[in-house]
């Protein structure tokens, strides 16, 4: 699976600065993959994505990156943390961000069974 997005696509938004290009092209590789499970079957092609998936993508790598252990609360005074929930998703993709995902390539959740003979009474 290549990449949907380079690393200087995502190093040219805001918030990356200084990010180490061998770890992001890692986690880019890995939302792409998981992006285009998503998508299935219709195959994403980097010259060709939806630009509504670009987001999806960058706020995935960003969470990657930003809270590896998926924190989802930490203190500081007698210092401790929490980690899973609902709300910590890591690189997995949010249930809005697999709505976005499926709206743009036309995957609504509508599907069709064709049938190759009649079925008997």
């Amino acid at each position: 699976m290549a990449a949907l997005i380079t690393f200087d696509d995502l190093v040219s938004r805001p918030g990356f600065e200084g990010v180490d290009r061998e770890q992001a092209e890692r986690l880019i590789e890995d939302a792409s993959a998981l992006v285009a499970d998503i998508a299935r079957p219709v195959e994403l092609d980097p010259a060709t994505l939806p630009p509504a998936i670009v987001p999806v993508l960058v706020s995935m790598v960003r969470r990657g990156l930003h809270n590896p252990h998926e924190r989802t609360s930490e203190q500081l005074g007698d210092y401790g943390w929490q980690a899973g929930g609902q709300a910590a998703a890591g690189i997995y993709a949010t249930r809005r961000e697999v709505r976005i995902i499926r709206r743009a390539v036309g995957r609504l959740g509508v599907g069709v069974a064709t049938l190759s003979c009649d079925l008997p009474l």
